[in-house]
C-alpha cells in the first residue's frame, strides 16, 4: 500500500520511498506549448513546490539515468517530450528570506539565497561547465546570475530557471506594514528589481526557460519593464487542475490507500469536498481539492482508522492566516461583512495589480483574496465574476481572523465561547450564547448603529460558533423552502457530546421600528417552520434533538427569542 506523503515536496524521494503521487505529469506537455517564460500562482499549501521538484527532476541533463526510475510508470515516461533531460536547471526558492529586520538584513538574506542556489548549481554541473575559478561570496544577485550565465554561454549550455515562493518576503513586508521598504527594493535600483533585470537579460543567451510561481501577482506587475517577459498562466484552462486533485484523483487515491468499502468512500468523499473542495481558477473547469487539506486528513484518517478530531490541518490555517493579512491591510469592512455573511461576492477579476493601486481599488481586494485561496470562482455573472468562499476550511479562517478583530474591541474570553456552545450542543440552551452577543452589542457605538443590520447580527453570532469549532456550520444554505440563515450540523467526531442540532433564524429591527416587532415575529416563525419540514434540513439534521430558534435583536438592548418545537 502507497504511504501518504504529508509534507513532501522532493519528487525524487517521494517516487523512491513508495509514496502516493497522484500523476501531474501531462502538463508537461502543455507547458511546452506555452511561451518558454511562464508565471503560475496558487494559494499556499497547494503543491507549487513539488511540482517544481517534478520539473526539476525531469528536465535536469544529469538524471538522464534515473528518467525510467523517476517516470516510467507515469504519463510523461511513457509520452516523452523532446526536450526531457536536456537542461541545465537552476532552482532558487526565496522561501525564508528575512524580511523582519530592515533592508540591509533582507539584501543579505536575498543574496545569500541566490548565491547558494548558485553554488549548488555549478557544484553539480561542474563536469558540464568545468571548475568555477570566481568566488561567489564577493557577488550581489545580479552578478551571480550574470556569472551563471556567462559560464553557460561560454560551453553553449542552456538553462532552465525554476523559481518558487518568488514573493514570500515581499508578502511579508507588506504584511508587517514595511511598504517602504518593499517599494525600496523592488524601484529604480533596488536589489530586487536588478536581479530581475539581470535574468531578462540571460534570456537573450543561455536562460531558454523560466518557470516561476507564488501566491500574489504584486510583486510582479511592480517589477514592471524590469521584468516583462514572462506570460502569466494563472486563470488558463487548460491547467486549472495542474495543482490540486481533481474528483476522480481523488477517487485513485482511495484506491491506492485501500479504502475500498463504498459506503465509508461516500462519506469521506462528502465530508473531504464540504472541508477541502472548491477552488476554479476559471470558470470553465471543474473544481480541485486542496492537496495538502486532502493528504492530511487520509494520512491522519489510515493511522487511527477514524476521522481526525480536527478536520482543518493547523499547519494550513496558520499559513492561510498570515498570508491572508495582506488582504486584511485594506481594511474593506463593507466587502468581508458581505463575503462573511453571503459566502460570495462578484467583482471584476484583475491579474494584476501594483502597491501603488493594491489599496485604491475594490477590485484589486477582492482579485487578491482569489489569489490568497480565501476566495475562488463560481461562476461568471452579470456583474463580473462571482467569487465564492471555497471550503469550510476557509470559512473557519475568516471567523478566526474576525474573531480577532471584534476581540480587539470587546476582549471576548474564548472560555466563555466555549462554555456557552457547550450548553447548546449538551442541553439545547441558546441563552448562554446570547448573553455574549448581548455584552457585544451593548458597547457598541451610535455611529456602528448606524450600520448595523441582520448581516452584523449574523457575523456577530458565527464568529462565535466558528472559533468554537464543534458544530459544522452552514450560513444561509439554499434549499426548496427558502434560506436558512444557521445550520449548527453535529460533528461526526463529536458525536458523543453533541446531543442537539439547530436551525437558526435571525432577524434585526432599528430602534425606531421597534412598533413592528410582532409583524417580523410571525414572519420569522412562519420561515422557521418552512425550512425545519425543507427536504435539506430532514436529510442533514436528526429530528430527535433538532432546535428551532428565531433569534430578533432590537437596536442594541434588547434580544428576544423564540424556541419553534
Amino acid at each position: 500500500m502507497k504511504r501518504i506523503p504529508y509534507g513532501i515536496s522532493n519528487f525524487e524521494i517521494l517516487r523512491g520511498k513508495n509514496y502516493l503521487y497522484v500523476d501531474k505529469t501531462s502538463y508537461i506537455n502543455i507547458l511546452d506549448t506555452y511561451a518558454p517564460y511562464q508565471f503560475f500562482i496558487r494559494p499556499r499549501r497547494f503543491g507549487k513546490s513539488l511540482f517544481i521538484s517534478m520539473l526539476e527532476n525531469y528536465y535536469d541533463i544529469n538524471k538522464k539515468d534515473k528518467f525510467d526510475k523517476l517516470f516510467g510508470d507515469l504519463y510523461i515516461g511513457k509520452n516523452p517530450t523532446e526536450e526531457r533531460n536536456s537542461f541545465l536547471v537552476w532552482k532558487i526558492s526565496f522561501a525564508g528570506v528575512d524580511a523582519g529586520h530592515g533592508e540591509e538584513e533582507l539584501r543579505k538574506s536575498f543574496n545569500f539565497k541566490v548565491r547558494s542556489s548558485a553554488k549548488e548549481f555549478i557544484i553539480r554541473y561542474q563536469n558540464l561547465l568545468g571548475e568555477n575559478k570566481l568566488p561567489l561570496e564577493e557577488l550581489s544577485a545580479e552578478m551571480v546570475v550574470e556569472h551563471i550565465n556567462m559560464l553557460c554561454k561560454l560551453k553553449n549550455k542552456q538553462v532552465f530557471v525554476l523559481i518558487d515562493e518568488y514573493d514570500n518576503f515581499a508578502n511579508e513586508l507588506i504584511t508587517g506594514g514595511k511598504q517602504n521598504t518593499y517599494k525600496g527594493i523592488l524601484h529604480g535600483e533596488g536589489f530586487v528589481k536588478v536581479f530581475y533585470k539581470a535574468l531578462k537579460d540571460a534570456t537573450a543567451d543561455s536562460f531558454v526557460r523560466i518557470f516561476m510561481t507564488g501566491v500574489s501577482p504584486i510583486m510582479l506587475d511592480d517589477l514592471t519593464s524590469g521584468f516583462n517577459i514572462t506570460m502569466n498562466y494563472t486563470l488558463d484552462e487548460d491547467i486549472n487542475a495542474m495543482l490540486g486533485f481533481t474528483r476522480d484523483e481523488l477517487s485513485s487515491i482511495m484506491d491506492e490507500v485501500g479504502l475500498t468499502d463504498y459506503d465509508l468512500r461516500k462519506k469521506i468523499c462528502k465530508d473531504m469536498t464540504e472541508y477541502y473542495n472548491g477552488y476554479k481558477f476559471n470558470a470553465n473547469s471543474e473544481s480541485v481539492f486542496n492537496p495538502d487539506m486532502a493528504m492530511y486528513f487520509l494520512n491522519r484518517y489510515l493511522a487511527y482508522n477514524r476521522y481526525p478530531k480536527e478536520m482543518i490541518d493547523n499547519n494550513v490555517k496558520t499559513d492561510y492566516g498570515r498570508v491572508n493579512q495582506l488582504a486584511y491591510n485594506f481594511n474593506d469592512k463593507e466587502a468581508l461583512k458581505e463575503i462573511m455573511s453571503t459566502g460570495e461576492t462578484s467583482t471584476i477579476l484583475v491579474d494584476r495589480f501594483n502597491i501603488q493601486t493594491m489599496y485604491s481599488e475594490k477590485e484589486n481586494f477582492k482579485s487578491l483574496l482569489f489569489y490568497l485561496g480565501m476566495l475562488t470562482i463560481k461562476e461568471e455573472g452579470p456583474l463580473g465574476t462571482v467569487l465564492k468562499i471555497p471550503n469550510y476550511v476557509i470559512k473557519t479562517i475568516y471567523w478566526e481572523q474576525y474573531f480577532q478583530k471584534v476581540n480587539e474591541d470587546y476582549n471576548i474570553e474564548i472560555q466563555k465561547v466555549r462554555v456557552a456552545v457547550n450548553e447548546m450542543r449538551m442541553y439545547g440552551s441558546i441563552e448562554p450564547l446570547i448573553e455574549l452577543v448581548k455584552g457585544i452589542l451593548e458597547h457598541l457605538s451610535n455611529r456602528d448603529l448606524i450600520q448595523m443590520d441582520e448581516k452584523n447580527v449574523k457575523m456577530m453570532i458565527l464568529t462565535l460558533l466558528g472559533v468554537d469549532s464543534t458544530y459544522f456550520i452552514k450560513s444561509e444554505d439554499e434549499n426548496n423552502k427558502g434560506y436558512v440563515d444557521l445550520m449548527l450540523r453535529r460533528k461526526i467526531q463529536l458525536k458523543d457530546i453533541t446531543k442537539f442540532e439547530w436551525i437558526i433564524e435571525l432577524k434585526y429591527i432599528k430602534e425606531s421600528d421597534r412598533n413592528t416587532l410582532e409583524k417580523v415575529k410571525d414572519q420569522g416563525l412562519k420561515q422557521l417552520q418552512m425550512y425545519g419540514e425543507s427536504k435539506m434540513v430532514q436529510d442533514e439534521l436528526d429530528k430527535e434533538g433538532l432546535k428551532k430558534v428565531l433569534i430578533i435583536v432590537v437596536g442594541k438592548k434588547d434580544i428576544y427569542t423564540v424556541n419553534l418545537s
